[in-house]
């Protein structure tokens, strides 16, 4: 009896763990896109390079471009290639006019699986004061050979700026 319980418990959290994390969420602020080239996944864990843009709602409002890593801890095994993940930004609180920056970590479950193509989603809060909530909009599209179930970790920057030089 007791191990029925505990196996009940196990499976009620891991599925808590992997619903959506927007408990804390509010509006609806943007989207943000990221790509990656690809890993290859060291059976516990896995970290790649992400260049990402963030849309704001509102035609005033400027994307914005951030880079970072995404960390992925548990069961990874395989080599994804080129990556895009898609993510509605969600705010916990949001007052029109607030600076807003997405730098910051990210923490949830992450699930991907795939031979040739992958598909997977991340569902991750964080950022300034664990004020965001990043639902995947649509599923993570992917190439390569994968399976992965674990915790995930996006850390993002603000994109340096970089001059663009034409010449004639």
């Amino acid at each position: 009896m007791k191990t029925k319980l505990a196996l009940a418990a196990l499976l009620a959290a891991g599925a808590a763990a992997l619903a959506p994390v927007s408990a804390q969420a509010g509006a609806k602020v943007g989207t943000l896109v990221c790509r990656s080239q690809g890993t290859v996944n060291q059976i516990i864990t896995s970290s790649e390079t992400v260049l990402c843009r963030y849309t704001p709602f509102g035609r005033l409002n400027a994307t914005e471009t951030y880079v970072g890593t995404l960390d992925t801890y548990g069961v990874d095994l395989g080599i994804t290639g080129k990556t895009i993940s898609t993510w509605s930004v969600l705010a916990a609180s949001f007052q029109r006019g607030e600076p807003m920056s997405l730098a910051g970590r990210y923490y949830g479950a992450s699930v991907d699986a795939g031979y040739a193509v992958s598909v997977g989603a991340k569902a991750l809060i964080g950022g300034p004061d664990r004020g965001f909530t990043l639902q995947p909009t649509s599923l993570q599209i992917g190439e390569g050979v994968n399976a992965t179930v674990g915790v995930a970790r996006l850390t993002l920057q603000e994109a340096e700026p970089v001059a663009v030089v034409y010449k004639p």
